[in-house]
């Protein structure tokens, strides 16, 4: 009769637990949510209108911006050709096509590497913007300007010149607004 009450009392004991664990989290539930709630209330409120806008005060969308644009496409046509040539060193069935492709990797991390330094040299010294690209044993580069002078074509060849190795006259420099 003892071992009957000693169980019962640990059945009871037990289920009081339970209990008392489900209203504490059933509090700490209801806290979350009413924490969510005010936060949503919050950002809704942080987002209303004060100022009535004059239409001097509306400026039209930003076309995009061609170096930006420019800069975006040629990390995406160098990302892909670094996947093909990964691919490739993957599955290179010869010691030679493995070593030639990651020359490749290797010859296009060392090109974006002196079209950014050269860029950065050339926004140094001025200039709103620039982009350079290397192809071969030329480099060309744009210029953000209306026109370019000729103290400023031998300025930007010289950089170019100084970062590349290249020769002056296998440089192109173009201006562009």
């Amino acid at each position: 009769m003892w071992v009957v009450t000693v169980k019962k009392m640990k059945i009871k004991i037990f289920l009081l637990g339970i209990c008392l664990l489900v209203m504490v989290f059933s509090v700490l539930g209801y806290k979350v949510y009413e924490h969510n709630e005010q936060a949503k209330v919050n950002r809704s409120n942080a987002m209303q209108v004060t100022k009535t806008l004059t239409s001097e005060q509306v400026f039209p969308a930003a076309m995009p911006d061609f170096f930006t644009e420019y800069r975006l496409e040629r990390d995406k046509v160098r990302s892909e050709r670094a996947e093909i040539l990964r691919e490739s060193i993957k599955s290179a069935k010869t010691d030679e096509t493995r070593q030639t492709a990651q020359a490749a990797i290797l010859r296009t991390i060392q090109e974006k590497q002196q079209e950014t330094e050269m860029e950065n040299l050339i926004k140094a010294r001025g200039f709103a913007d620039a982009l350079v690209f290397i192809r071969d044993n030329t480099v060309n580069a744009v210029v953000k300007t209306p026109s370019l002078a000729r103290d400023d074509v031998i300025q930007v060849a010289d950089i170019i010149s100084k970062v590349s190795g290249v020769k002056t006259e296998d440089i192109t420099i173009s201006a562009k607004q």
